[in-house]
């Protein structure tokens, strides 16, 4: 196993698609309009693909989305070439 498919010690997510926060196996594939809350303002951004626990409600999105939600957020920020 290379290390980066080591399992956190403080995550619980598996390869089988586990639930980081509650350890369930019911994550699903999801398209959904996220709001996300920061420094009390609201931001909506619409049709974002994520992973989705139908228990808990835990969403985990990835990194393409993670760089549209800095983009919108920090539009001054400029990414670095490396």
């Amino acid at each position: 196993m290379s290390s980066s498919q080591r399992k956190s010690p403080n995550r619980k997510r598996s390869a089988h698609g586990d639930c980081p926060t509650c350890g369930n196996a019911r994550v699903v594939s999801t398209v959904e309009d996220v709001v996300l809350t920061v420094h009390g303002r609201k931001h909506r951004f619409e049709n974002i693909p994520h992973e989705k626990c139908l228990n808990c409600g835990e969403r985990i999105f990835g990194i393409e989305a993670s760089h549209l939600f800095d983009a919108a957020l920090h539009p001054k920020k400029r990414s670095r070439a490396a």
